[in-house]
């Protein structure tokens, strides 16, 4: 009887101790999950405030401050018969296209998609790869849940 009583409470004291152990690591686990998210999170921000400051210097002129683009952007043409800048905060069209054609627009302007482009998109090949995907996280950062939504489901990589 009484190895009975020492064998049970050893397999209960092996329970508890797996059962810590499982704990234990699961909640390491969860810790470095956590400060892998802040880590991304700092750095999206990071990305995100380098696209602010590239987007004033590189697009504002055009697309506006608040990337509110220019006024009858999408019913009349300018003086030169070109298309005015386009809004990019998420009320123009700029949502539907997806990353890689957005990114291409940036650095190549429509002149590489259509060799007798005259507009006055003619992209920035100055701005590196890294530059060029801060513009648009910032610009993405600006766009009302509902437009991030709509271009997550429809943008999927």
């Amino acid at each position: 009887m009484k190895n009975i009583f020492t064998y049970s409470l050893i397999v209960i004291f092996l329970f508890i101790v797996i059962f810590l152990g499982l704990v234990f690591f699961n909640e390491k686990n969860r810790n470095d999950d956590n400060f892998s998210n802040l880590v991304s999170m700092e750095n999206a921000s990071e990305q995100i405030l380098l696209g602010s400051s590239l987007y004033l210097e590189n697009c504002a002129s055009c697309h506006g401050n608040k990337l509110q683009g220019q006024p009858k952007w999408n019913i009349e043409k300018d003086s030169d018969g070109h298309n005015y800048a386009p809004p990019l905060n998420g009320t123009g069209h700029t949502w539907h296209h997806n990353q890689e054609y957005l990114f291409n627009i940036i650095r190549y302007g429509f002149k590489k998609m259509d060799p007798n482009y005259k507009g006055k998109m003619m992209g920035n090949e100055d701005l590196t790869d890294d530059e060029i995907w801060s513009i648009l996280a910032y610009v993405k950062s600006i766009w009302p849940d509902s437009i991030k939504d709509k271009y997550e489901s429809t943008n999927k990589n």
